[in-house]
């Protein structure tokens, strides 16, 4: 019978997506071997949504991601956590970026969860 240690861990907090002061975009984030699940908002956060930008390619154009018609925006606050809760919006994207509906006052660092495919 096998143990609790040998199984991979499901759910994984080690990427960051950081939109800097005065911007409402992150940096590029690569996703690779892994879907997102949800957000980890920093306590300073000051938008009140987030909508995700993909992309097919490293540097290449993002668009912002739709569901059923309309950009996909997650409603956030300060020091909660945010779960995707359609992963199918979500599944197989590899290069995002993370937009603010406002500008952030400060370098704001969004923790993602994100779990292996």
């Amino acid at each position: 019978m096998p143990n609790s240690y040998e199984f991979q861990p499901n759910d994984a907090y080690n990427l960051t997506a950081t939109i800097a002061s005065g911007q409402t975009t992150s940096a590029e984030i690569d996703l690779t071997g892994a879907d997102l699940c949800g957000l980890f908002m920093p306590a300073a956060f000051t938008g009140t949504t987030i909508k995700i930008q993909a992309a097919p390619a490293s540097g290449g154009t993002f668009v912002t991601v739709q569901s059923g018609g309309a950009d996909y925006a997650l409603p956030v606050a300060a020091s909660k956590y945010v779960p995707i809760e359609n992963l199918a919006v979500v599944a197989g994207l590899r290069f995002i970026k993370l937009v603010s509906g406002s500008s952030e006052g400060a370098d704001r660092s969004i923790t993602l969860a994100v779990r292996p495919v």
